[in-house]
């Protein structure tokens, strides 16, 4: 273990968090625009739209997270197969909806994809079906790729009943001769068809698809000294926030300034000060002024000693700010109940900060705390509310009422959260239940 470090310095007053040219820019489009899912967890069927910033509020056990769980185990069908995918999220049992007799999991997005050096993204959707029979391995039944740019739009997509193939689209027209055959013999059961033949932008949907990150920290593992794991992501428990750090750093000095600053709003008395290498291993180390006079006088203090709500404050900023080579930041980072731990006072900067990153990625958010709701940064329709009905999760925006009541400034978001009075909207559950008896994930 590192040593506490006990010698008293210098620490420079907290950097003004007043908006800037640069805070005040619009956000980024959202990468996902639109999120169906049939056949997952507690999900029999949703439909869902996404802002740049979207926060999913509900009680204990509705199923926010499951809603972020459906979007990391469409990242790992995509980058690992599905074999491995739902191996990593516990087995058939546990990712399959027990509450309808379908053996199928389905999962359809809407995104905008950013071509380097293109000024907008271009729209794309891909679908996949998989198919979880008692026994043996998961298999993909279906899959279908759409992107348009405006001026004309690509179809890539197959089906398997039967045991026969139905192909649309036509995948292998500029495919090396070697590949022609492929149309015979490809649906390989565990791996997606999507990047693998066809255009540069069916693998650069691929490539964003995989750059999903979803978060659900344990503040015990960011306070453990680490190996060095330096060029990747964030790891979904935060333990490789010492490595992030630094990758991010020689990227973007930025990035990891932001977040410095915002920790230091959020618990008025710490600011991240270095990655400490130790034998091998690093670790975290904070700066913590002695008082708030402004003596300027702090001791730094190692990850070890930090709250959990400073340490979940902290993973959550780098999380929205970091950069991996070679592709920048993520496209969407999705943090299960950031909140967790962090006094409700400090709650307006932290969502300040969630909401400025979204000039770099598409932000989704769990939580279940009226304090957060109270920020007038966020608005009706950036929020998803969530209930659990009879066994099943649902998912609709902001009724209408309540939207009222926010516009008049009757009341607030966070003060009809607090008298359980924040419904969802009652014609968008309906809309989603006549779409569920006629959706279908197909190539059309």
């Amino acid at each position: 273990m590192v040593a506490v470090r006990g010698r008293v310095e210098t620490m420079s007053a907290s950097p003004s968090n007043e908006p800037t040219e640069d805070t005040l820019a619009p956000a980024k489009p959202p990468f996902l625009r639109r999120v169906r899912i049939r056949g997952y967890k507690s999900i029999a069927f949703c439909d869902v739209t996404l802002e740049p910033l979207t926060i999913l509020v509900g009680r204990n056990a509705s199923g926010k997270s499951n809603f972020l769980n459906a979007l990391s185990f469409l990242r790992d069908v995509v980058s690992v197969g599905a074999h491995e995918a739902v191996k990593r999220h516990g087995g058939r049992e546990s990712v399959l909806c027990q509450l309808t007799d379908s053996s199928l999991i389905s999962l359809e997005i809407e995104a905008g994809v950013q071509m380097w050096k293109e000024p907008s993204p271009f729209i794309a959707s891909f679908a996949i079906v998989i198919a979880m029979p008692a026994e043996g391995p998961p298999d993909i039944v279906s899959e279908c790729a759409t992107w348009e740019d405006g001026k004309s739009t690509q179809k890539i997509g197959y089906r398997v009943e039967d045991g026969y193939v139905s192909w649309e689209g036509h995948p292998f027209d500029n495919a090396p001769d070697a590949f022609k055959n492929w149309a015979n013999i490809w649906p390989n059961p565990d791996r997606v068809f999507l990047g693998t033949i066809g255009p540069t932008e069916s693998l650069k949907f691929r490539e964003c698809i995989a750059s999903i990150e979803t978060y659900n920290f344990h503040p015990g593992e960011i306070r453990r000294p680490q190996e060095p794991n330096p060029g990747g992501y964030l790891d979904r428990d935060g333990k490789n926030l010492a490595s992030v750090i630094e990758t991010t750093r020689k990227i973007d000095a930025w990035a990891i300034e932001r977040p410095s600053r915002y920790l230091t709003d959020i618990t008025k008395t710490t600011e991240f000060a270095e990655v400490l290498p130790s034998g091998g291993y690093e670790t975290l180390q904070f700066r913590v002024r002695l008082n708030d006079e402004g003596s300027g006088r702090s001791i730094q203090l190692p990850a070890a000693s930090m709250s959990d709500g400073t340490l979940r404050a902290f993973a959550a900023l780098v999380a929205a700010f970091q950069c991996a080579p070679p592709y920048g930041p993520p496209n969407l980072v999705a943090i299960e109940e950031p909140e967790t731990s962090l006094h409700p006072a400090a709650m307006r900067a932290l969502v300040d900060a969630l909401d400025e990153a979204t000039l770099r990625t598409q932000i989704l958010l769990t939580t279940h705390s009226a304090d957060m709701l109270d920020n007038p940064t966020i608005r009706p329709e950036q929020v998803r509310v969530v209930q659990m009905v009879n066994g099943r999760t649902v998912i609709g925006t902001v009724d209408d009422a309540s939207i009222q009541i926010v516009a008049r400034k009757l009341g607030t978001l966070g003060g009809l959260e607090r008298e359980n009075q924040l419904e969802p909207d009652q014609d968008d559950l309906e809309r989603q239940q006549h779409l569920s008896s006629t959706w279908k994930v197909s190539q059309g």
